[in-house]
């Protein structure tokens, strides 16, 4: 393919670049499954195009592919493009050809993570990046490029899939150290430049590099337990975001480490008791709210579940209700055509009469089925009324929770303030009397000025803790009243949208019945 290629690219280096458009797109469209398949291919929406080949087309710069959200195969080979861009959208690609180009770095394919192969042979790419979001990567083609390091190689090991890379007429090739590291390294390959792995080979080189394969296994080790940390904390943190308590559990560390103020008392150990007693009755406090706030979101979740199954599992009945009225009138529909249809033995009158009575019965059907709309309608209300009133009631209990959390919270700050004030107080009377020694320059100039330290610091810090905790408590209030509120307005914007929608099929079905009705009198 190389040489046929060389030579297309020496014919098209004369023309002028080529921008991609519609026409160039609907000819590039590839359509398996016979002549007939590939005739319709210009035709075909371009969402629902799987395969597109722009090689050879003199292209300079990749755009205008917006509509091909489920585009799998892109061939953008033997062209002129510089720069990878404009395909972050295109998230179902496996396949992506973009070899002999001018590209030279590798950047635009963090999204394209379902990609399995990848070619960016005959560019000028000097080093492997932009890809570490590919994982599912099965096939790396980058030969003929100015990759350099063995270093470089190494970072392909991040792809668990990677079993076939072809890295052939890059200077790294040179390099003694070349192969060995790659079958050393990439644990599944299979296939390096075109030829089948020999596990003799692979053997030697992890023996080779044996300590550097230990030093990994125990990176990668320590790697996964920090990733798991944190996907725990994250998941941790996106529960307690659900059951409306965020940031509460670090509420106490995060009021000391805001509080400027506070941060003075740290010179005087006199005052670390009191913290302590603080952090302490703190952490009792939230383990006891967290159980009960987690137990409470929980029953909002079983309450919208039950509410769920009750008020779709009523949908499917009344549905099926309408379905079986439906049903029956379109057999007697079916009848009445068929008595129409005798050429023989039916009158003019006779027919009119037929239309008649199917017109009737049509209107009844319209009747029937917007009686039954309102009465469900009605039910539905009731669901919907039922599930306020427990919902609500779960809200008030949670409102109730925050509530005496954050009333033990200012009580605790205000015992903690107390004993603060009592220990500043004996602090000063010891330190007027000479009775504090040693003392370092910054907490002398801060006890200087007894006034300053029990207004400024002492209360000032005092009534930041007790902002920050108000400031908490208001923040989880609002956000209660405002998930209610949300929660029970999608209800009802939803249950309206169905009624209505019912309505309109109703009414638009029974308009379609009469139209055929007045054709078939039309034509008596």
């Amino acid at each position: 393919r190389s040489r046929e290629g060389m030579a297309n690219r020496k014919a098209i280096e004369v023309t002028e670049p080529e921008v991609i458009d519609i026409p160039l797109l609907e000819e590039c469209i590839i359509v398996t499954g016979g002549e007939k398949m590939a005739q319709e291919s210009k035709f075909l929406p371009f969402k629902q195009v799987g395969w597109l080949k722009l090689s050879f087309k003199n292209i300079v710069r990749i755009e205008n592919l917006v509509g091909f959200t489920g585009l799998e195969k892109l061939q953008l080979d033997n062209n002129h493009i510089r720069r990878i861009e404009n395909l972050d959208h295109l998230t179902n690609l496996t396949w992506l050809d973009l070899s002999f180009n001018q590209i030279s770095e590798i950047q635009g394919l963090d999204q394209l993570t379902k990609l399995t192969d990848l070619c960016l042979t005959h560019n000028q790419i000097k080093k492997l990046e932009g890809i570490s979001t590919l994982q599912d990567l099965e096939i790396f083609s980058c030969a003929n490029n100015e990759i350099s390091l063995t270093e470089e190689l190494q970072t392909l090991r991040i792809f668990p899939k990677l079993r076939v890379v072809n890295f052939q007429n890059n200077p790294v090739c040179k390099d003694p150290e070349y192969q060995p590291v790659l079958l050393a390294f990439l644990k599944h390959l299979k296939y390096l430049d075109f030829r089948l792995v020999d596990d003799d080979k692979v053997a030697s080189a992890k023996e080779q590099y044996f300590s550097d394969l230990q030093q990994l296994m125990i990176d990668d080790a320590q790697e996964a337990q920090v990733k798991k940390r944190e996907q725990e904390i994250a998941a941790t943190n996106k529960l307690y975001q659900q059951a409306n308590m965020p940031g509460v559990e670090m509420l106490f560390k995060t009021m000391q480490a805001e509080d400027m103020e506070g941060e003075k008392l740290k010179l005087f150990p006199e005052f670390q008791d009191p913290l302590d007693d603080f952090a302490d009755d703190f952490k009792d406090a939230w383990e006891s709210f967290k159980v009960n706030m987690l137990d409470l979101y929980h029953k909002k979740q079983d309450e919208k579940n039950k509410f769920g199954r009750n008020y779709y599992g009523a949908i499917e009945a009344v549905d099926q209700k309408s379905k079986k009225m439906i049903s029956d009138h379109k057999l007697l529909k079916k009848r009445t055509k068929q008595k129409l249809e005798q050429t023989c033995g039916v009158s003019p009158d006779e027919r009119k009469e037929l239309l008649a009575e199917l017109r009737g019965r049509t209107d009844e059907l319209k009747q029937h089925l917007l009686e039954l709309e309102m009465f469900q309608v009605e039910q539905y209300e009731d669901l919907i009324m039922q599930f306020e009133d427990k919902f609500g009631s779960i809200r008030s209990k949670t409102l109730d929770e925050a509530r005496v959390f954050f009333e033990k919270m200012r009580d605790m700050q205000n015992v903690y303030f107390e004993k603060i004030q009592e220990r500043a107080r004996d602090l000063l009377t010891k330190y007027a009397a000479g009775e504090v020694l040693n003392l370092a320059d910054e907490a002398q100039q801060v006890l200087a000025d007894k006034d300053a330290f029990m207004t400024g610091v002492v209360t000032g810090s005092h009534e930041f803790k007790i902002s920050k905790i108000d400031g908490k408590d208001e923040e989880i209030g609002k956000r209660e009243n405002a998930n209610y509120t949300e929660t029970v307005d999608k209800i009802l914007a939803e249950e309206k949208e169905r009624s209505r929608t019912r309505t309109d099929d109703v009414l638009a079905m029974v308009e379609f019945m009469h139209r055929e009705i007045d054709l078939s009198l039309i034509h008596i």
